[in-house]
């Protein structure tokens, strides 16, 4: 089967999303045409129009959308249309587009009752007149229709809509724009609608909404990689036939596993991903493989075993997807099944597809166009091997329509069928028709985790099959519209449940992935009752209900993300797993798996497990591709890398019955000798969270935070404070009871590499965790431990999470007296006392010279700022670092008073050049010199250039790039590069320096300009103007008039600034908004500044507790106007970007007192 490649792809993508977008925007435009949604049908329409909008309106409440009216006239009332839109934007275009489908693989058939003939979409727009269509796509639309009545109703209003012209055009245009080649590669109709869903997805993720009906199509479509699907295919399907086929002689001589692929091989099925391991093999090799040769003392056998429990032939294997997507396990499965059942039963090709399809293959799906495309996908490949014929019924049902009518009007189709029931069967018509109903009331939510075998025993109640003529009756008699659409409904829902409650031999699928905090009612009540143990993921839910598909000896082989295997929350989910059923194999893939999603996002797992307890002496068969950082080298590792055995019972004994790949270590685990506990949770990080050097004055207020570093290092992660004037209160886990403060250890980023940094007692955040020994001499051992690869192997052993859990850090393998004598030769004077060079972290001892970056140090020492270390006599630090911290004074005279530098020479003050060259001599001493300056210059990109150029053009934004984006030297100018430029010491500007800087600087500035323009200077007349414009924005910032005023969302109404207010305490983010604001000097976005900081004031993640509206307006349903007074509904959204006129925040003073 030929993918895709990587361009076609993208443009399929980009197709697709403007084909929905332009899809919908017609949609929309033929609905409201019709007035579907209007209370009465408008005075225009005809007497045709009325009925369509009155059976528009029919289907588009079957569809879920909500009617005002009480009324029993479907024609009368407001209703809502959003789903009518969707469905008949999404019906024009896929019919258009299954057309093209069908066209470019020579399928598309002009229904001649004696043969019917493959025709192209230039052949249909030559026949279009005759056949009474407006042009070729709509008469091949048709002919694909008729082709597939299973997929579209013909009998559905939605077709009867006429969209705009200019939208059908633009849709056609779109369409055949598109490579022949998209329509015959094999994965295409699966990306089309990962493509159509994209937009909506990416919409629900950001808008931070629980997630139900109306969100979980989007949100859990998730397009299968074709190397996972063969994967779970071959070694399931293929270590079957396998089992039937290698013979003792086979397993015993041969000396690879492609040899005996080859022997099993199939035509047209290699199995490429068929494992075979021997019994004797070493489990290190899932992590350590060495070849593809095993030890050769043992017969080979399928990995994943050969399924004793399944039938003894293929006809008799059952396939489910439960929720099949696409199709995409389905249409592999199609040509493995046929090629089994023509080698068992003599078929040929075209009886062996109809005998696949007919008895082989099932399907569920709770989103009905997603059903229809696999519906879709599942015939054009069966069409593709036999040619066009007329298929069997597929075996496909969609779980998510629901009956949106009362039980009455439910129970009532069985008498408006017109069927005769006799007085013993209409009790049970009557209980099964109220079955149905109670079952499906939620299905647009549960889908396939409904099951028909949970309703009560001892309601008697008809079976599906007798139901079924009353609701095809219904459908083929005269009824009334709304009769009709329930009948449809219900013979979907007839035909779900069937496939709902049956047992299969294989439940293969890619589970759906959503958290238990993310889940809307009904489906989180509903997991509570019936998955308690499963339910933290909706993944999980699946895995136990596809067990429950399976009858004894099945077998379910699924793609799920790999967190169930480790984390606590599963722990008792695991051990039920383990305790009652057979794992056959565990395929680790870890991120990157999936080519459409990149980075750290989504880690998955392959996992085959049949429904019997295992047995004393069962394996695991597992490989870990982990460290593959693509979809391409993990699906070739897969298919060569060496497979590890390990003893099933074994993970019953490992740490919170997590699966390993490693037998049980005897060592004790670091548990023994350490605790580890997890940082401060604020909830609210942007609130309570600063760089140390925003903050001027700690005083009792701000307290040192650690936080991660990136890589190990003895002392980092010492760049943070926090707020700790209210002990942690109003935090979301403030861990005030944390037994590590105020001890030694060692701190573990959760993330990535695990990187490490010695801990020293203070408080810390979430991003790390920290080990304290029991016993303070332990922490030698414990820190050569720590940052050793042996310690992140342990821990990914453990749990493969983005993020690693606290507890588990020290669940791992520690061998004391190992780690006694490393730590003894490494440190043999004990570990280092704390200290660092780097000015970002509050133990920098504050020398220019001694820093990783001594002009940044220099210049920030020029405007007067002092590091925490300089001011701090209790803060523990190593005798280099005090002794450096000492030689601060004799640099402090060098300092400016007020914290504003003039780049140029002003007020008779010297360059501020020449005055930063004044310090750097002064702090190299003897070792200064015109070569350590060129250096120096090299170092920061300006090698060949002056400290003067470094200074106007190079120091702010790198400053802001050292600092984190939140600078605390402001670079304000005028945008020439002669003009006027002041370097500005933010603590210290307050609204008197800000007019120091206005009129005295500045003012200086300007009258020398003047002058110089009286003189007729070059440039003096380009200088003052610059120097004026910038005054009149500085004044802007001072008066701090909407929109250039300070906006603090977490302090009332009445407390925010007015004019130029700054309070060092809100940080950085917040104060330096009206400078970015003002219009721009020179550069886009940075205002009256040098640069612009990668700085905004989006709204950030989380929600806020109750606040009153009249204090805190803005959590009110923002609606980004100016003066936004509160909406009806407190939404506690966190928006910065608000903005409050001087007239509202005095009247909020006023009223408050």
């Amino acid at each position: 089967m030929t993918s895709l490649d990587k361009s076609l792809r993208n443009q399929l993508e980009r197709t697709v999303k403007d084909a929905r977008d332009a899809a919908e925007a017609a949609a929309r435009a033929a609905i409201d045409h019709l007035g579907v949604g209007d209370a009465s049908a408008p005075a225009y329409l005809s007497a045709e129009e009325r009925e369509l909008r009155r059976r528009l309106r029919i289907h588009s409440h079957q569809l879920g959308d909500q009617r005002e009216s009480k009324s029993t006239n479907p024609a009368v009332g407001k209703q809502e249309t959003d789903r009518l839109v969707e469905e008949v934007a999404y019906g024009h275009w896929h019919r258009m587009l299954f057309a093209r489908f069908l066209a470019e693989n020579d399928l598309l058939m002009y229904p001649d009752p004696a043969e019917p003939v493959a025709v192209s979409i230039q052949e249909c727009d030559d026949l279009a007149a005759d056949e009474g269509a407006r042009n070729g796509w709509e008469l091949a639309a048709r002919f694909a229709a008729n082709m597939l009545p299973e997929i579209f109703r013909t009998d559905s209003p939605v077709f009867e809509v006429d969209l705009p012209p200019e939208g059908q055009q633009q849709l056609e245009r779109t369409l055949a724009e598109l490579p022949a080649e998209v329509f015959q590669a094999s994965d295409s109709l699966g990306w089309v609608y990962q493509f159509w869903q994209a937009k909506r997805k990416d919409e629900v993720n950001a808008s931070e909404v629980k997630i139900g009906a109306r969100e979980l199509p989007a949100v859990t479509q998730l397009f299968t990689e074709d190397y996972m699907v063969s994967f779970l295919l071959d070694n399931t399907l293929g270590a079957w036939w396998a089992g039937k086929k290698v013979n003792t002689e086979d397993t015993e001589n041969t000396e690879t596993e492609g040899e005996l692929r080859k022997k099993v091989a199939l035509p047209g099925v290699n199995w490429d991903y068929l494992r075979f391991v021997r019994d004797d093999v070493a489990s290190d090799s899932v992590s350590n493989p060495k070849s593809e040769i095993s030890n050769p003392k043992s017969p080979w056998r399928p990995a994943a075993g050969t399924f004793p429990g399944w039938p003894k032939t293929a006809a008799e294997i059952t396939v489910l997807d439960p929720c099949m997507g696409s199709g995409h396990f389905l249409v592999f499965a199609l040509p493995i099944l046929a090629a089994l059942r023509t080698a068992e039963e003599g078929l040929t090709p075209r009886e062996a597809v109809d005998a696949v399809l007919r008895d082989n293959l099932f399907g569920l799906e709770i989103d009905p166009r997603c059903a229809q495309i696999a519906a879709f996908n599942l015939a054009l490949a069966a069409w593709r091997m036999t040619g066009f014929h007329p298929l069997p019924s597929l075996n496909l049902a969609c779980t998510g329509i629901g009956p949106q009518a009362t039980e009455d009007e439910w129970v009532a189709l069985a008498e408006q069928s017109g069927e005769p029931i006799t007085v013993l069967s209409r009790q049970p018509i009557e209980n099964g028709l109220r079955n149905l109903h109670a079952l499906f009331s939620d299905a647009p939510t549960l889908g396939s985790l409904i099951d028909p075998n949970q309703l009560p025993s001892d309601m008697f109640a008809a079976d599906y099959e007798t139901l079924l003529p009353y609701l095809s009756a219904a459908l083929t008699a005269e009824q009334p519209d709304d009769v009709r659409e329930r009948a449809v409904a219900a013979a979907g829902m007839v035909k779900a449940a069937e496939l709902l409650a049956g047992e299969y031999t294989l439940v293969i699928t890619n589970v759906p992935y959503l958290g238990y905090k993310r889940q809307k009612e009904p489906l989180r009540t509903y997991c509570d009752k019936h998955y308690p143990v499963a339910k933290p993921d909706l993944a999980t839910c699946f895995v136990e209900r596809s067990l429950q598909f399976c009858g004894v000896g099945a077998v379910i082989a699924l793609v799920t993300p790999q967190n169930w295997l480790f984390l606590g929350a599963y722990e008792q989910f695991r051990q039920g797993l383990l305790g009652q059923s057979t794992w056959n194999l565990v395929a680790r893939l870890g991120p990157r798996a999936f080519d459409t999603i990149t980075g750290e996002i989504v880690s998955v797992t392959l996992v085959a497990i049949t429904n019997s307890p295992a047995c004393a002496d069962t394996k695991i068969a597992g490989i870990d591709v982990t460290n593959d950082k693509s979809p391409a080298p993990k699906a070739e590792s897969l298919s060569g890398k060496s497979m590890g055995l390990v003893d099933q019972r074994i993970q019953l004994k490992n740490p919170d019955a997590r699966i390993g790949f490693q037998e049980a270590s005897s060592l004790p685990l670091l548990s023994e000798f350490a605790i580890s506990m997890r940082g401060i949770v604020t909830g609210d990080g942007d609130k309570w969270y600063r760089g140390m050097w925003e903050v001027a004055d700690f005083a009792d207020r701000w307290k040192y935070l650690q936080n991660s570093v990136g890589e190990v290092v003895p002392y980092g992660g010492r760049e943070l404070i926090v707020d700790w004037r209210t002990g942690g209160s109003g935090m979301l886990r403030p861990g005030t009871e944390n037994n590590a403060y105020g001890k030694s250890g060692v701190s573990i980023r959760h993330t990535g590499n695990l990187a490490a940094t010695l801990y020293g007692g203070e408080l810390y955040d979430q991003t790390s965790a920290v080990i304290v020994p029991n016993d303070p001499g332990l922490l030698s051992a414990i820190w050569s431990f720590c940052t050793h690869a042996d310690f992140y192997d342990a821990v990914r052993e453990l749990d493969q999470a983005l993020k690693v859990t606290n507890a588990t850090l020290v669940k791992v393998p520690f061998d004391l007296a190992r780690w006694e004598d490393i730590a003894a030769e490494k440190y043999p004077n004990g570990l280092p006392e704390p200290e660092s060079d780097d000015p970002t972290q509050w133990l920098f001892h504050g020398r220019p010279e001694e820093s990783t970056v001594p002009l940044q140090v220099a210049a920030a020492r020029l405007l007067g700022y002092r590091w925490p270390a300089e001011l701090d006599t209790e803060m523990r630090l190593s005798a280099r670092a005090r002794d450096l911290v000492k030689r601060c004074d004799e640099l402090l005279p060098l300092a400016d008073r007020d914290g504003l530098v003039c780049i140029p020479a002003v007020r008779g003050e010297a360059t501020a050049a020449d005055r930063l060259l004044n310090l750097l001599a002064q702090a190299y001493g003897s070792a200064w010199s015109t070569d350590t300056l060129n250096r120096l210059l090299k170092d920061a990109g300006y090698a060949g250039k002056t400290l003067e150029t470094w200074l106007r053009d190079g120091f702010f934004a790198q400053h802001c790039e050292l600092f984190h984006q939140r600078p605390f030297i402001w670079q304000i100018w005028d945008g020439l590069r002669d003009g006027f430029s002041i370097l500005v010491n933010y603590h210290r500007l307050d609204r008197k320096n800000l007019e120091t800087l206005l009129y005295t600087y500045l003012g200086d500035w300007i009258v020398r300009q003047k002058r110089d323009e009286t003189a007729r200077v070059d440039g003096a007349q380009e200088r003052l103007a610059a120097a004026v414009a910038l005054q009149k924005r500085l004044e802007l910032i001072r008066d701090g008039e909407s929109p250039y005023d300070i906006f603090v969302r977490w302090k009332p109404l009445h407390l925010q600034p007015i004019g130029w207010e700054p309070d060092l305490n809100d940080g950085v983010r917040l104060n330096i908004r009206p400078l970015l604001s003002v219009p721009d000097v020179k550069t886009k976005g940075a205002g009256v500044l040098r640069a612009k900081p990668k700085i905004k004031w989006e709204k950030d993640r989380g929600k806020e507790p109750q606040r009153p509206r009249d204090e805190f307006p803005w959590f009110w349903g923002w609606d980004g106007s100016e003066d936004f007074p509160g909406g009806p509904d407190f939404t506690g959204e966190r928006f910065n970007d608000c903005h409050y006129t001087i007239r509202v925040k005095t009247a909020a003073r006023e009223r408050h007192g």
